[in-house]
């Protein structure tokens, strides 16, 4: 098959996730794999702005997985901000009709919905290309804009347009059907993990040594964007008296994002600046190494539709690697973890501070809960198993069309 994605992320520069792996992969199972990106860079701080008119073409080989190769388009940038956003909505359909045509696209894989999203479900029912809309978020909940409604609107058509929608979580199925979605047409398509490359592997004690954390210290970690939901304020203010009864205790904080400020400005109002650690992304080869840099992994996201419907990865990769898991009980993770008993929930408040000390000072509880976090990501599966059901996904849609 000629697959065409289309996402309104950076693909080169974003910080590695589905949009890497799924691609790829069908790619490494021989089909031709194209990719329609969105240049998320400012204009002042890149070469001459001309450059910026022209649509880049390049063949990007293996983010994630050795062997593959993806064709990546990214349309050109004319204006600086969100002005170029709403540009790009129009300026966008030119290249995405030339690239159906030329490469003889026979599916398009769609995650975009504002920049991008609505006009790849019109012009895909005018070419009578089939369209597979894979939802992983609230999208006009996901950040704050002036736009929300407009970006409701656009999420709306899009559920009640395209041919089929796939989610990775019970509770995003139910927001989408909700929002229009024929429910025959949606599936829930879990993501899968490479447990090859996220498994345990100890402390790594020279990187530990280069963020300063000593060989006796507990480390509570947080990985991932910085949404303006993601409660890590709120989770520090509630375990800052825990870090000052005990300096042993660090906190590691990787990612980056909205609330990244907020999050740098409480640490200093807490005078806990000692304790924890702050530093933007990885690469994707280091990420395994700072997981594994924790004795408690931590998902603080404060319960609303928007986190309800995620699906944290943060939390799949912590379990991959062994590490135990301390998170608020959102409606999708819930549902994901069923019986296992594989994390911790409790509320964000003394409770999540307790459960958090509770297994820092409890290794046996860490050691089961490690061995049960392996077995549930084991039992959805590997990757291999992911494309070929999203390859038989995709024949159904292309049947039906």
């Amino acid at each position: 098959m000629n697959l065409l994605f289309i996402h309104e992320v950076n693909w080169r520069d974003k910080v590695t996730f589905e949009i890497h792996d799924i691609p790829e992969l069908l790619s490494i199972a021989g089909h031709s794999v194209f990719f329609i990106d969105y240049p998320e860079v400012s204009l002042d701080k890149k070469q001459s702005r001309h450059r910026f008119l022209r649509t880049t073409f390049s063949r990007v080989q293996s983010r994630t997985h050795n062997g593959s190769t993806v064709e990546l388009r990214t349309p050109g940038r004319i204006l600086p901000g969100v002005a170029d956003r709403l540009v790009a909505s129009l300026t966008f359909v030119p290249l995405l009709i030339k690239t159906v045509r030329s490469e003889k696209i026979n599916l398009i894989v769609l995650y975009g919905v504002p920049t991008n999203g609505w006009q790849t479900v019109l012009v895909a029912k005018l070419l009578r290309i089939p369209v597979i809309f894979r939802a992983i978020d609230v999208s006009h909940l996901l950040r704050g804009s002036l736009y929300r409604n407009l970006i409701r609107t656009a999420e709306r058509f899009i559920y009640r347009n395209v041919n089929h929608i796939s989610v990775h979580n019970v509770a995003l199925a139910e927001y989408c059907v909700s929002f229009g979605a024929n429910p025959n047409n949606v599936s829930i398509d879990y993501p899968r993990f490479d447990t090859d490359r996220f498994r345990p592997s100890g402390r790594d004690h020279e990187l530990a040594k280069n963020y300063g954390i000593k060989p006796e210290q507990k480390v509570v970690f947080y990985r991932g964007t910085l949404y303006r939901f993601c409660g890590l304020e709120q989770f520090l203010e509630l375990f800052a008296e825990t870090l000052r009864n005990n300096e042993n205790i660090l906190v590691l904080i990787i990612g980056s994002g909205e609330a990244e400020k907020d999050i740098a400005g409480a640490i200093h109002r807490l005078g806990i600046q000692n304790q924890v650690i702050m530093r933007p992304f990885v690469d994707y080869p280091e990420l395994v190494r700072h997981i594994c840099l924790a004795d408690v992994s931590v998902n603080t996201f404060v319960p609303s539709l928007v986190t309800d419907c995620a699906l944290p990865g943060r939390v799949l990769q912590s379990l991959a690697c062994g590490i135990s898991v301390v998170s608020t009980p959102l409606k999708g993770l819930v549902a994901y973890t069923g019986d296992s008993n594989s994390v911790v929930y409790a509320s964000l408040d003394v409770e999540f501070v307790q459960a958090v000390n509770d297994l820092l000072h409890n290794k046996q509880k860490r050691d089961w809960l490690s061995v049960a976090g392996r077995e549930l990501i084991a039992s959805k599966g590997n990757w291999q198993d992911f494309t070929g059901e999203f390859e038989e996904l995709c024949q159904s849609v292309l049947a039906r069309k």
